[in-house]
């Protein structure tokens, strides 16, 4: 068999395997099936050729689609073959009066004496093969007259052990259709023969044909089309890769193609066709019983239409009541019948169909439900098209098809025409897009929502895209916007307060407000929206009880409007919220949402399912699992789903495990990465080691307080500072009981009595802190958090060894003992050996304190009054090996917004919009400050009071001469010369009151646009 053959190397070993027999002994029938254009002729003629080369007579005859055909006709070409290929004195042995008559030589019709024909042809044959193999091969035998196949199986009974192997070729999808004239014929052939039955090519295969026919390799997606299209046709295929090469579509159909298909369905009967018409509307897949519902037949009826549509290999069952087409170009040619208004209309009668049989709807994919609504056009009202697209675009969000979803609320924008439906889902588009990262046209599209719910006057619509707006991390002019939607949603529904709120209240009570709205206006979607908005806004210490219940009501809203996606994060956050109460039921919480989400099909519940199943692995100990569990995750949904998070869960294992080399090249690559708070990782992880020399400011946002507070809390133990423990204390003590978990359930800081009794411990209450630690311990054994367990009662052990009372030594030792064998089963290094040294405090020291700075190195310590200079130099140190942006050292207060318009170039260094949202903010400060300040946070209040003189910096620094607006197109190399020069001014200065240290920064550190510090060893600063 020839090596051109594509996917065929099956039949062509069952065919060559034949052909060995007969050149060997005997011969036999073989019959080549299969549909038009799938290779049967392409098989027979590499047999037929390699027949040749092994010495083999080959005789071949192919029948004619024709009435006028003769009969006989395939046979007539053989006997003209033989007469050819055989010697002439051979042949005047052979020949007879009826072999004369068959090939019209002689009078008289070879027909009216069948036997003696079929006698005559086969002892011609056989006796050729006396003398060699004889091969022969008949093509389209679904073409063939009855007595050509009479004939065929005559010479097949009588030759077997001669070495003559007969070959036909047939489409058995024409002639095994009931009714067809030769089927009854075809039948005993059938049953003495060698049957290869002929498929599609697989999509590697069409690849491989697509490329050999096209000359050009196709990629694997093209390739997959085309298959899908064709079922591997190979004929097909072939003409496809042809209009390919020539550039047009693959989508396009071939005209022999188009008239192969014609030809195969003009056999069917006319209800089969018209079934398959309805099926086209339909889908490539599609369900029996809906099919029955859209043409209206019983499904009994319909299961007989389809059978024979499978019969004839034009469609094929999935199982479970599911068919296919078998390519795309057969349910194209159905559809392609049908006019534009037919079209409509067939849509919308699928539509209709579903809505009235509720039972049928979990048999449809809700995007085709979305497709057939908007090919409907106006044959489906408006609203329920658009209700229809935006089912869809939140199933598609459920299985992180973010760009599918996108397309989704594009056209369900395009069909609402409801005003207040048009916003909502704008809104929603403007969510997806924001996710997929399209800020710009995100923004456009709350632009127009906005304005269009300013033209509304709707209280609840103004709170919803307040509430929208707001859980997209505005910034610049989009803060302003954002922040007057939300004050102004909050005077409309809760009237002007009598003092300034700060903006996170503001939103907190307009969720709330709008939530009341929602109930009594009975709209399920809006109620879950605003509960949702609450739920995150209200993250922090002290809400887990009145999230548990938030919980409750989403997912029995989420169960009422089937929407899966949100029951399934109701079930994810119920645990962690029952966890951070300390409640023990977060473990059945926990395994009801893997039962629940299993089997799901949706791949952000999935998601979710496998990162859960990791965390509370971790909490519980078993961390090989819960590594392997999230390599899982990285390996099946990358970065899509949750950004930096992943490698956030990683970080809190590593810390947990106390693998604090690990840790450090891990929080290095979060660094690098798009993590917000690197700095803040860093910090953790130094305070758990024993070292606070690292000191990072806060406060955080919502999401990552509560690992500020955990780090404000080990940081005050350890440097003993009354104050800072005391505050602390007073912080953590109303959450007494809880546990502090971070980022929604992706962090988890311990037990707020652990942290409370470090407190104690630090300020010398040794009493009050072991009751804490037992209280902490308790709680961790009650959860099952056995890493946890051993933390805390590696604490509380030197606690009371401190205290040493009588008995505490004891208990301390058997403490000891068993959190160092319980830390060694479990993998955790910093617990499994001996506690080590306390760090000590670093020699050298770069610290300011109030307008002092302490400089200590090489054994000399200096006190210089503050600089800038000295401010960039202490940010330098404070990350050794980094790359700091020299725009970042110029305002390092102002926060991202001011560093990022430093990056920019070409525009004003701030526009109007922007200086209005500065200006905003800077009202928003004052609000802020006086709120901090009447709280007695005096920390917060400086804090805040810092930005607020970086951003009246930054103002005046856009105004050049004469109040002109400063442009930015040298904006980074101004930068670049500001800070290089006040750093070397200072450099300068320090060389008079401490050459050592300034000849150790010469050296150690570089400027530029990028500034950086990189000492030679590990030289430690108390900063």
């Amino acid at each position: 068999m020839t090596a051109a053959l594509i996917g065929r190397a099956h039949p062509a070993a069952t065919l060559r395997a034949e052909l060995d027999r007969a050149v060997a002994s005997h011969g036999g029938l073989v019959l080549v099936t299969g549909e038009a254009g799938i290779g049967k002729t392409t098989l027979v003629t590499g047999l037929a050729d390699d027949a040749r080369r092994r010495g083999a007579l080959v005789l071949a005859g192919a029948c004619w689609d024709s009435e006028s055909a003769p009969g006989y006709w395939p046979w007539v070409q053989v006997v003209r073959a033989l007469r050819r290929e055989l010697p002439e004195e051979e042949w005047a042995r052979a020949d007879t009066a009826t072999l004369s008559a068959l090939l019209g030589e002689s009078a008289g019709a070879p027909a009216e004496d069948g036997f003696r024909l079929h006698d005559a042809v086969t002892t011609a044959l056989a006796a050729a093969a006396h003398d060699r193999p004889v091969v022969v091969v008949l093509d389209d035998l679904h073409w063939a007259d009855a007595a050509s196949l009479r004939l065929l199986e005559f010479a097949a009974r009588h030759t077997w052990f001669e070495r003559l192997l007969l070959v036909g070729a047939y489409r058995d999808v024409e002639v095994d259709a009931p009714g067809h004239p030769l089927r009854e014929l075809v039948l005993p052939l059938v049953a003495k023969a060698t049957t290869v039955t002929l498929t599609g090519l697989a999509p590697a295969e069409v690849a491989e044909l697509m490329s050999r026919t096209a000359g050009t390799e196709p990629d694997p997606a093209l390739a997959a089309e085309v298959h899908l299209r064709t079922g591997g046709n190979p004929f097909f295929v072939e003409q496809t890769a042809r209009l390919w090469h020539s550039g047009s579509p693959v989508s396009a159909v071939a005209p022999g193609v188009r008239d192969a298909l014609q030809r195969r369905l003009s056999l069917l009967p006319a209800p089969v066709t018209r079934l398959l018409t309805d099926a086209a509307v339909l889908g490539r897949e599609f369900h029996r019983r809906i099919l029955a519902a859209l043409t209206g037949a019983p499904v009994p009826e319909v299961d007989q239409l389809l059978a024979r549509a499978a019969a004839a290999r034009l469609v094929t069952a999935l199982g479970d009541g599911r068919f296919a087409f078998a390519h795309d170009l057969v349910r194209e040619s159905r559809y392609a019948e049908l006019g534009p208004a037919e079209v409509r209309r067939r849509h919308a009668a699928v539509v209709h169909a579903l809505d009235a049989a509720p039972d049928l709807v979990p048999l449809v994919f809700a995007a085709d439900r979305a497709r057939h609504a908007y090919l409907a056009g106006d044959e489906v009202e408006p609203a329920r098209a658009a209700g229809l697209l935006v089912a869809a675009a939140r199933d598609a969000s459920a299985r992180l098809a973010n760009e599918e979803s996108v397309g989704h609320y594009r056209r369900a924008l395009e069909r609402a025409a409801e005003p207040r439906q048009r916003v909502v889902v704008a809104l929603d588009l403007g969510t997806m897009l924001s996710r997929c990262g399209d800020d710009e046209e995100a923004w456009r599209v709350f632009d127009e929502a906005v304005a269009l719910v300013r033209e509304l006057d709707d209280d609840a619509l103004l709170a919803r895209a307040a509430l929208t707006l707001s859980r997209t991390a505005p910034a610049g002019a989009r803060l302003d916007l954002t922040s007057d939607l939300l004050v102004t949603a909050h005077e409309r529904l809760a009237g002007k307060p009598a003092e300034p709120l700060s903006l996170d209240r503001v939103t907190l009570e307009l969720a709330a407000r709008a939530a009341v709205l929602a109930r009594d206006g009975d709209d399920d979607q809006e109620l879950s929206f605003t509960l949702w908005a609450r739920h995150d806004l209200l993250w922090g210490p002290g809400s887990a009880r009145e999230r548990e219940r938030l919980t409750d009501e989403l997912a029995v809203l989420a169960r009422r409007t089937g929407d899966r996606e949100n029951e399934y994060f109701a079930s994810s956050l119920k645990w962690v919220a029952l966890l951070e109460q300390g409640d023990p039921r977060y473990l059945d919480q926990f395994r009801a949402f893997q039962a629940l989400t299993a089997g799901s099909g949706l791949r952000g519940a999935e998601f979710a399912a496998l990162l859960d199943r990791s965390i509370v692995g971790a909490l519980r100990g078993r961390f090989a699992e819960a590594h392997a569990d999230l390599d899982r995750v990285e390996a099946a949904y990358g970065h899509e789903f949750g950004g930096y998070m992943v490698e956030q869960v990683r970080w809190s294992y590593l810390l947990l495990q106390g693998r604090f080399d690990d840790l450090a090249a891990h929080t290095a690559r979060l660094a690098a990465g798009d993590h917000p708070h690197p700095d803040l990782l860093a910090a953790l992880a130094g305070v758990q080691r024993g070292d606070a020399t690292h000191e990072v400011a806060g406060p955080f946002s919502r999401e990552f307080a509560p690992m500020w507070l955990r780090h404000q809390a080990q940081a005050a133990a350890l440097t003993g500072d009354r104050a800072r423990c005391e505050q602390v204390l007073a912080e953590l003590t109303p959450y007494s009981g809880e546990w502090l978990v971070a980022l929604y359930g992706c962090e988890f800081s311990g037990p707020v009595d652990l942290w409370a009794g470090l407190l104690e411990a630090a300020l010398g209450r040794r009493d009050p802190a072991i009751e804490r630690l037992t209280t902490a311990a308790a709680s961790a054994d009650r959860l099952r958090l056995r890493p946890w367990a051993a933390e805390i009662r590696a604490r509380l052990a030197t606690v009371l060894a401190e205290r040493d009372a009588p008995g505490d030594a004891e208990r301390a030792a058997a403490l000891t003992a068993a959190v160092r064998a319980e830390a060694s089963e479990l993998g955790m290094p910093h617990l499994a050996a001996p506690p080590p040294v306390p760090l000590p405090v670093p020699a050298n020291e770069f610290r300011r304190t109030d307008e002092v700075w302490t400089l200590r190195f090489a054994g000399r310590e200096v006190r210089v009054p503050d600089a800038k200079g000295l401010r960039d130099l202490h940010i330098l140190l404070s990350s050794p090996g980094a790359e700091i942006p020299a725009v970042r050292l110029l305002a390092p207060e102002g926060g991202e917004t001011v560093v990022a318009a430093r990056r920019l170039g070409g525009d004003p260094v701030l526009d109007e919009t922007a200086k209005s949202a500065y200006r905003h903010r800077l009202d928003h400060l004052d609000a802020e400050i006086d709120e901090a300040t009447s709280l007695g946070n005096d920390r917060l209040a400086a804090k805040l009071d810092r930005e607020r003189e970086a951003l009246l910096a930054e103002l005046r620094t856009a105004a050049g001469l004469g109040g002109r607006t400063r442009r930015l197109g040298d904006e980074t190399e101004r930068a670049r010369k500001a800070v290089t020069a006040r750093i070397r001014d200072t450099l300068r200065k320090l060389a008079d009151s401490h050459p050592q240290l300034a000849e150790h920064l010469n050296e150690r550190v570089t400027t530029g646009s990028s500034c950086r510090y990189a000492p030679q060893s590990d030289i430690r600063w108390r900063l």
